[in-house]
């Protein structure tokens, strides 16, 4: 059933990153749902399906951006194995450290990506990637988190995927 669940997720994510998002932006920066998903299913499920997940999730946001195949599926899964364990660590159902645990993956996910592609073209101004689009990115992927909280717990009650 779970298998099921992150299918449906990853496929509504990303149609909601394609064509929602761009509403969804504050002041330019539109958030990371999918980054989002990847995260919040970390942190709430301790599944092994969830580093599969992030690579594919990560893949498809590939396949629609940039163009350079592979970025987002190795900083997605990366961030998978952070969020997996803040999850096991310190997880509590508290808003405020989802939404920070949130503002750091999405810091993690933006470091890694920014870094591949320093690797990948030296000409890419690392700082000024970190500073004008990661960090604010991470805020509004923070801003819009307790809505993906909500979305999921709905889902948990809806198809009673969490074991009592």
């Amino acid at each position: 059933m779970k298998l099921l669940a992150f299918t449906g997720i990853g496929i509504v994510s990303l149609w909601l990153q394609l064509a929602v998002a761009p509403l969804m932006a504050l002041f330019g920066y539109k958030p990371n749902l999918l980054l989002l998903s990847v995260v919040v299913i970390g942190l709430r499920w301790l599944e092994p399906w969830l580093f599969l997940y992030a690579a594919c999730a990560g893949l498809a946001l590939d396949t629609f951006t940039h163009g350079v195949l592979g970025v987002y599926a190795l900083s997605f899964f990366a961030v998978s194995f952070l969020s997996r364990l803040i999850g096991v660590s310190v997880y509590e159902n508290s808003l405020l450290l989802g939404m920070g645990a949130v503002f750091a993956s999405s810091l993690v996910e933006g470091l890694a990506s920014v870094t591949l592609f320093d690797w990948l073209d030296e000409s890419v101004p690392w700082w000024h990637w970190m500073l004008a689009d990661v960090v604010p990115t991470a805020v509004v992927n923070a801003f819009w988190s307790p809505l993906m909280f909500y979305a999921l717990s709905r889902l948990e009650r809806w198809a009673r995927l969490t074991e009592a």
